[in-house]
């Protein structure tokens, strides 16, 4: 659930390559096969070009689903902005997260793998406020 976006929401439109849930973190899993994106905008299509997948975690982290979508159906993806996330374990407000998979988040330092900064604290299995891009 998004509660601050800044004014100015960033999001990327796509293709659920799965069946997502709104709240996921998603990663791009890669262009279709048949697409192929050329050094030309006029190449690019974000609904056929993009592929979603779930269970993000570690580098492959793009953004957060914002609603639910069906496999090879359109998605919305949110990449900044204070989030409601679940917890995977304790979390310390301010300290930095990392994706843990599927819709979850956990406190982390590892270099290229932090996608935010708890505004709040979270017990295991809660949820706490991430600044989606927050460093």
């Amino acid at each position: 659930v998004v509660v601050l976006d800044y004014g100015a929401p960033r999001i990327i439109s796509g293709r659920a390559r799965e069946v997502i849930s709104g709240g996921q973190l998603v990663f791009g899993s890669g262009a279709s096969a048949a697409a192929v994106v050329s050094s030309g905008a006029n190449s690019f299509n974000p609904v056929t070009d993009i592929l979603f997948a779930t269970a993000a975690s570690g580098l492959n982290y793009v953004g957060i689903a914002t609603y639910n979508a069906g496999s090879n159906t359109p998605i919305s993806v949110a990449t900044a902005g204070v989030h409601i996330v679940t917890a995977a374990g304790t979390i310390v407000g301010g300290r930095t997260v990392v994706a843990n998979g599927g819709d979850a988040v956990v406190e982390g330092t590892a270099a290229g793998t932090v996608i935010g900064r708890a505004l709040c604290p979270a017990g295991s299995e809660g949820y706490v406020l991430v600044d989606l891009g927050g460093r």
